[in-house]
C-alpha cells in the first residue's frame, strides 16, 4: 500500500491538503494523511497515527491491533492487563504460557518503550512511503479510535445542547411568568391611583376644579 506523497495544495487537493497539514500535538509530526482529529479528556486533539495509539492503549490489543468495541466477540472476551501501561491484550496474543503472563506481562509497547513504533512506514526503492499488512493494520486502528472518539464527542455536543435547549425553555417560561406578574402590577397600581383621583374628586371638588382653572 503505497501513502500519497506531501504535494503542494492545488484547487483539486485543497480539501486533502487542508487536513494533511495539521501537526501532531504530541510529537510534532506532519506526516501527509495520517494526522487523526481526537479527542483526549475532553479536548480536542491532533495524533500521528503512533501517538494516537500509543495515547489510547484500553481501546485495542497492542499485539494485533484489533479496535475493541463496545461487545467483542467471545474469543476475544480473555485479556490479559500489561502490568506497566494498563492495556487489555488478547489471551491468545500474549506470549507465555498462562501463569507467567498472568503473573506479569508487559505489551509490546511496555517491553521496548524507547525504539517501539506503532507506526513507522518504509519506503520503497522509488521514494515512495509503503505500508505493509501491521502497518495498515495500525492505521485503520487508528481511524476507528479517531472516528469512534468523534462520534462520542458529537454524542456529548448532542446532549449538551439539548440540555441547554430545556433549561433555555424553563427560563423562557419564567420570564414571561414574571413579565405577566409585573404587569398585573401595574395594571392594579394604575388603577389603585384612578380610585384614589376619583375618591378625592368626590371628597374636594372646589379644589379639584380651581387646580383645574
Amino acid at each position: 500500500m503505497n501513502l500519497p506523497s506531501s504535494t503542494p495544495a492545488t484547487s483539486e487537493t485543497a480539501d486533502s491538503a487542508s487536513y494533511s497539514t495539521e501537526t501532531c500535538d504530541y510529537c510534532g509530526s506532519q506526516d501527509s494523511w495520517v494526522i487523526h482529529p481526537a479527542r483526549l479528556r475532553g479536548v480536542l486533539r491532533f495524533f500521528c497515527t503512533h501517538c494516537l495509539l500509543r495515547s489510547h492503549p484500553m481501546s485495542f490489543c497492542p499485539t494485533c491491533l484489533a479496535f475493541y468495541d463496545s461487545s467483542p466477540p467471545p474469543h476475544q472476551s480473555r485479556r490479559v492487563s500489561c502490568s506497566d501501561c494498563g492495556s487489555y491484550t488478547h489471551i491468545q496474543c500474549a506470549d507465555g504460557d498462562d501463569d507467567a503472563v498472568y503473573t506479569h506481562y508487559l505489551c509490546p509497547p511496555c517491553r521496548d518503550p524507547i525504539s517501539f513504533s506503532f507506526f513507522r512506514p518504509f519506503v520503497d526503492t522509488d521514494g515512495v512511503p509503503c505500508l505493509d499488512k501491521s502497518l495498515s493494520e495500525a492505521f485503520l486502528c487508528a481511524c476507528k479510535i479517531a472516528a469512534f472518539s468523534m462520534n462520542r464527542a458529537v454524542c456529548a455536543f448532542k446532549m449538551e445542547a439539548e440540555r441547554k435547549g430545556k433549561e433555555g425553555a424553563v427560563e423562557k417560561k419564567r420570564a414571561c411568568e414574571t413579565l405577566e406578574y409585573f404587569v398585573k402590577l401595574y395594571e392594579k397600581a394604575r388603577s389603585d391611583v384612578d380610585k384614589l383621583r376619583e375618591a378625592s374628586f368626590e371628597q374636594y371638588p372646589a379644589v379639584q376644579v380651581k387646580q383645574e382653572e
